[in-house]
């Protein structure tokens, strides 16, 4: 990592803040500017090649021997083109992999616990909440009287709360 180079990018450089969106800048508006000098000598070249004609061409056939003539250079541009897109992508993956990852792992990591510790609070209260409803069933359902017409409205007895245990003995 500690590789020197005279005036130039080290990976050094690109690891500071902001240093491969510098970097990615520069080299986009250098390819950029290759790529706008490499289009303007392509169009005039093609002209000039256009322009030259040889006995017993047919009446495209000069327009065609440019265009297939050319074909090299307007590739070389059009990688050019690509690579201002592929060096704009720099500082995104960078970011991507280096400075998002670990914010969301952190909250992932966080959320996850946060879900665990719901989870066991939630079995918990659920299990404690169950025994206390079938008491609190039992201790109703045991502390009315049985009304003597039949029609289940009884009145209240003093018994002691019936727990859980006691509901199941009865069941």
């Amino acid at each position: 990592m500690s590789q020197h180079h005279k005036n130039g990018w080290t990976s050094e450089h690109l690891l500071r803040p902001q240093g491969t969106n510098l970097y990615a800048a520069q080299q986009r508006e250098r390819l950029r500017q290759m790529a706008n000098e490499v289009q303007a000598l392509l169009h005039e070249y093609k002209s000039a090649l256009e322009n030259i004609r040889f006995e017993g061409d047919k009446p495209m056939e000069a327009k065609v021997r440019a265009f297939r003539a050319t074909r090299p250079m307007a590739a070389l541009e059009k990688h050019l083109r690509d690579a201002v897109n592929a060096a704009g992508k720099i500082d995104a993956s960078y970011n991507r992999f280096y400075v998002e990852l670990p914010v969301k792992r952190e909250a992932r990591a966080k959320a996850k616990a946060l879900q665990k510790a719901n989870k066991a609070g939630t079995q918990n209260t659920q299990g404690i909440q169950a025994v206390n409803t079938a008491a609190s069933l039992h201790g109703i359902s045991a502390g009315f009287a049985e009304n003597p017409n039949g029609n289940g409205a009884g009145t209240p007895q003093d018994q002691p709360p019936a727990t859980f245990l006691d509901f199941l003995k009865e069941a």
